[in-house]
Formats: C-alpha cells, structure tokens, sequence
C-alpha cells in the first residue's frame, strides 16, 4: 500500500486543484495547485476555515459541501453553472480572451470505518479549453441563426419584390393594352364625333329651313300648298322627327364621349406613358380608378365622395397609388353580402395626404385584422382569390414611406386608411 506520506505528497503534485476537509470544513490539505494559483501557501491555509477563507464563494461552497454530508454521495459543479468558482488565472488561453480558468468542482465524501463522513475531497478541474470550445460553437451558432434570420427577410423582400415585379408587368401589359385600344379607336371614334357634330349643325340648318318654308306655304296664295304639305308632315310625323334628331345626336355625340373617356381613364390609371415618380393628383387618380372598374361597383355599392379642395399634390409613383386605390375599393365591394355604401375622403392631416376607404360590408374578424396584410393570407374561398392584393398594397405604401392601416368595429364594415408623404423620397 502508498503510505500516506507518498499520497499526501501524490495529491500536492496533481495538476487540479486539490483540498481536504473536515466536517467543519477546516482544510486539512492544500495542493500546489491552489497555493500557486491563488497566492496561498500551504502554511497560511491549514487549519483554516474553507468559507472563512473565501467569504464570495462561501454561500455556494457551503451548499454543495452540506449536500455532500445529507445525501452522502458525490456532488458536481460544472463550468456552465459557475464559470469560475475560485478566481484561478487561465494557465491555457485558447482564444487570448479568458483571463480566468472555467472550472468544474467535484467534492467527494470520504467515509471512516463506521460509515460516517471523516473528511471531504474537494477537486478544481480546468475546464477552460472545453468552455471555450463550447462558447465559440455557440456564437457560432448564434452568428449562424442571426445569418439564417437575415436570409429569412431577404428571401421575403425578394418575394414581395418578385409579386410587385409580377404585377407590375401586369400593369404593364393592362398599359400597353390600353395604348393599343387607344390608337386603334381614338381615330375612328374622333372623326365619328367630328362627323356628329356637324351633322348637328346640318341638322339644326335644315329645322330652320324646313320651318322658313312652311310659314311661307302659310302665307302664300294658293291655300292648297299648305294643306299638302301639312298632310305630309302628318303622314310622316316630320314635327315629331324634328324634335327627335337633335336629342338622337346629341345622345351620340354623349356616347363618343364616354367611349373617349373609358380610353383615357385606362390610359390614366395604368399610366403607360410614364412610371416615375412625379407630382400627382389624388383626387384624378382615385376618380380615373372608380371609372375603371364602374361595373363592379354600380351594381352593389353607392360612392359617398368627400374630396379636400385646392387638395395639393403628392410626390408618388401615379400607377402603384392607382394600384393600391383598385384594390383596397375591390375588396369593399366584395366584402358586401348586399348593396351597401362605400365612403371615400381625401384630405390632409399635417404633412401627410390621408384616403379612408371605409365600407358597410361585413367587416373583418379580430383574429384576422392583424394578418390581412400578411402575402397569401386571404378569407375568400379557394380559387376566388390570391392573397396577394392587401399585401402588395402595403409594400407600396412602405415603399412611399407612407402608412397602410385598417380597422374593423364589430358588425361595421371596415376602414382602410392610407397616409402619404406629401413629398416622399423615392426609395431605391
């Protein structure tokens, strides 16, 4: 067997920190490891009181050593639950940062021949180079989870940049129809409106000639010249034709103008002949939107207009506001289970241009209000719509550095309100 001086003198040269105490926890044994490490000599710490001699770590000392005594069994400490029990210098600084050593404590009960407790081995492992292994994995896996994060909201941006690609080459396509449509009717329909205008003034001429003549049949000698030409009239309802063919082309000239109208009310929503950003009127834009898409709302809703005057104008790209007035008066219409009322104002507040479009419809559900601008979030049933329109809107209000916003008191329709800079700075 070792003697115990050779085991005393083993235990003083081990390379971790090593301590042997008395149930009262006076140290018995103090290794060169925590002598040279804390700047204690053996002489100064035997016979002394463990948790007098360290007054910090005391409370978690006396802990971990009274645990020992109750369950009679060995007790851990490892480096993630107290990183640095005794402040021992770091002997192996991996990364140059630790300035001191992360350790694991082990107190292990030591039993005389009664089975009772005798004494208690406390042992300080350096367990710096695994700490600092495992702290390095986990900023790296934090560095890695921020990257996947920052990935995760580029990909967003490159979808709802993608969908606001995809519909502005709708748009695009909607534009060039509507140059197309334009071109190939605006000549026709001008020289018809032309060709109206002075059949009007013909038709005006020969009502005065037909009249002249009839009050000089009247008056001339020969009575029955009259009497013919008033049984003509009768016969052929000439008063009544004469009454009527002024009102025919009237009605005509009426209906060149709106078919002109129609064109150039597509021309001025899609704005093919520009997408920049520019001065705009809201109040045209809005007017131009309603126009287009009049048959979706005729039939079901009745517009309340509430227009600021001398409104000024707002620095925007014309076509996405366009866009977004489309879709936000769309949805209003559909959200109406029966003929209701859309309310529509544009005024200012401040330096912002404010549009509420608020309507009698059948609202939008608390638990859906705050998704509604989420992409491909939608209530309709499959196949009736994408889920893409709100979203997109929201991203060109963002892109106007402008707000979208929406609310919904119960069993009152909605209200969505779009707040614009009045001189937005276009966002590359």
């Amino acid at each position: 067997m070792i003697d115990e001086q050779l085991a005393s003198q083993l235990i003083r040269q081990l390379p971790i920190g090593a301590c042997l105490l008395t149930p009262d926890y006076t140290i018995v044994l103090w290794n060169d490891f925590f002598a040279e490490r804390l700047q204690m000599p053996v002489e100064q710490t035997l016979g002394r009181n463990l948790l007098e001699l360290f007054p910090d770590q005391a409370r978690f000392l006396k802990r971990k050593l009274d645990s020992v005594f109750i369950l009679k069994n060995t007790s851990f400490s490892y480096w993630e639950q107290r990183p640095h029990i005794f402040r021992f210098k770091s002997s192996r600084p991996v990364t140059g940062q630790e300035e001191l050593m992360y350790q694991n404590m082990e107190i292990v009960p030591i039993f005389n021949d009664e089975g009772q407790i005798s004494h208690l081995f406390l042992a300080i492992t350096d367990a710096t180079t695994t700490a600092s292994y495992s702290i390095a994995l986990r900023q790296a896996h934090r560095q890695l989870e921020d990257e996947h994060k920052a990935q995760a909201e580029l990909i967003r941006k490159l979808e709802e940049a993608q969908n606001q690609l995809l519909q502005a080459e709708k748009m695009a396509s909607i534009g060039q129809l509507a140059a197309g449509v334009a071109h190939e009717i605006n000549n026709p329909i001008g020289f018809v409106s032309s060709n109206l205008e002075t059949l009007q003034h013909y038709c005006q001429t020969l009502i005065q000639a037909l009249d002249f003549a009839g009050q000089l049949l009247a008056k001339h000698p020969a009575a029955e010249l009259a009497a013919d030409y008033q049984q003509y009239n009768t016969n052929h309802n000439l008063d009544f034709l004469l009454r009527d063919m002024p009102e025919l082309i009237t009605e005509s000239l009426e209906g060149t103008g709106r078919v002109m109208s129609i064109v150039k009310s597509l021309r001025e929503f899609s704005h093919v002949d520009t997408s920049q950003w520019k001065e705009t009127n809201l109040i045209d834009g809005m007017e131009s939107t309603l126009r287009i898409i009049n048959n979706e709302l005729k039939y079901k809703a009745t517009i309340h207009k509430d227009y600021q005057e001398q409104m000024p104008l707002v620095y925007c790209q014309s076509m996405q506001i366009n866009q977004v007035f489309m879709n936000l008066l769309l949805n209003a219409v559909q959200a109406m289970d029966q003929p209701g009322d859309i309310y529509i104002r544009i005024s200012t507040a401040g330096d912002f241009a404010r549009i509420s479009i608020r309507d009698t419809g059948t609202g939008i559900a608390p638990q859906h209000i705050t998704k509604v601008f989420e992409p491909f979030f939608t209530t309709k049933p499959v196949g009736a719509g994408t889920g893409l329109g709100l979203s997109l809107s929201y991203s060109i209000i963002q892109k106007h550095q402008g707000k979208l916003s929406v609310t919904s008191p119960a069993g009152q329709g909605a209200e969505f309100v779009i707040q614009l800079p009045l001189s937005a700075i276009p966002e590359e």
